[in-house]
């Protein structure tokens, strides 16, 4: 009987290229129900209905998705495992769905779904998924702003610290809400063009520093996001950090911003001003910007030696 219970325990089974053992199993079951119990003394704070039923089971297939992403990228079981167990537990995720109700990841998903597709080489299904993320993003965020009923903003931000925090989110709305979508634009077509006059070569490490510089970029410079604009940067930070270990300290700031503007937005008042918050983002954005310069500089490097 012991050496039964012995081989079980130590027995490897293997689904694909995954291998695991009854031990690993117990563990993503704890660490399953963990979650569980996580959401359930919060879940009654909004009205719980299909949808946020079906954005709690999407939370945990992207953090099983998270985790097919880093095993990819890194070759490591354990980093994979790693990613499903704090997503799982994740308190912006946890409290986006079953405390707020709010439900983002309907799209965000679409948009890891996407990463993950173009890692394993299908670029258009990879596109088609990007591109049907962003279309439920901006259809939600217009149906949120429609439940405001404000018939003329008065601020640049509506919950999350972005730009506008540091030059003064009230000041000439009516003018910077359009002059930041053209600034955006321009940042996007000028890192596009950059990428083609250097010919750059898209490894998986250069794609990840990416989609998380975008996923930070995008809401730092739009106009009127929402407190959980933060969503998509909070899940690539930390699959960034998996990669780089020594990046371990992105993912821990994003999650302290990203958690201070729920705070904000459901208490109406946070620990720290909003502008100290709008600062760290900027810091993001240059060390990942950073790594994304050094990144290509070192293929401009070797292209040039080759030649």
């Amino acid at each position: 009987m012991d050496d039964f219970l012995r081989n079980f325990i130590s027995k490897k089974w293997k689904i694909g290229t995954f291998t695991f053992t009854f031990l690993d199993a117990l563990l993503a079951v704890c660490i399953t129900g963990t979650g569980i119990f996580l959401r359930l003394p919060v879940i009654d704070y909004t009205v719980t209905g299909p949808e946020k039923i079906g954005a709690i089971v999407l939370e945990y297939v992207l953090a099983v998705l998270c985790g097919a992403i880093v095993h990819d990228c890194t070759g490591s079981r354990d980093r994979a495992f790693l990613t499903y167990a704090i997503l799982v537990i994740y308190p912006t995720v946890a409290a986006n769905g079953a405390l707020w109700n709010v439900n983002a990841v309907y799209y965000v998903i679409l948009f890891f779904a996407g990463f993950y597709l173009y890692l394993r080489g299908f670029k258009v299904l990879s596109m088609l998924s990007v591109l049907a993320g962003t279309g439920a993003a901006l259809y939600r965020m217009w149906r949120w702003g429609l439940s405001l009923n404000v018939d003329y903003p008065l601020s640049l931000t509506r919950g999350w610290p972005n730009f506008y925090e540091i030059i003064g989110s009230e000041a000439f709305v009516n003018l910077f809400d359009k002059v930041s979508m053209l600034v955006l634009a321009g940042l996007l077509l000028t890192l596009a063009y950059c990428f083609a006059r250097r010919k750059v070569r898209m490894t998986k490490d250069l794609a990840l520093q990416l989609f998380l510089f975008l996923a930070v970029l995008i809401p730092y410079f739009a106009p009127y996001m929402p407190a959980w604009a933060g969503y998509t940067a909070d899940i690539a930070a930390l699959l960034y950090c998996m990669r780089r270990k020594e990046r371990f300290y992105l993912p821990m700031l994003h999650l302290i911003v990203s958690y201070s503007a729920y705070a904000y937005a459901i208490n109406g008042e946070t620990k720290l001003p909003m502008v100290v918050f709008s600062v760290i983002l900027l810091g993001i954005l240059v060390n990942v910007g950073a790594d994304i310069y050094r990144e290509t500089t070192r293929q401009t490097s070797v292209q040039g030696a080759e030649q």
